[in-house]
């Protein structure tokens, strides 16, 4: 499905009614380099990471989930700052 939508004066975008009926009121917002794509969120993110990655989390809390994706994320920025000295 293709339609075209046009920004208002305050920059807002109405998604139309099939579409928010079909993928929700919820998008992310994505710029790339020669575009912008909107992706649905899901109301549950913990059931969208699951969807997007199949089974990989199945034997794990989510507070585990979320425990390591803090742990990565520190170590992520620990090292960015390493490099940047």
């Amino acid at each position: 499905m293709s339609k075209t939508a046009e920004a208002d004066d305050r920059g807002r975008i109405v998604i139309p009614h099939e579409i928010r009926e079909k993928h929700g009121d919820r998008y992310r917002v994505v710029e790339l380099d020669d575009r912008v794509e909107l992706i649905p969120l899901k109301s549950d993110p913990i059931e969208g990471l699951r969807d997007a990655v199949g089974d990989a989390f199945d034997d794990e809390s989510i507070a585990e989930i979320k425990r390591e994706a803090r742990e990565a994320a520190r170590e992520d920025a620990v090292g960015d700052a390493m490099r940047d000295e």
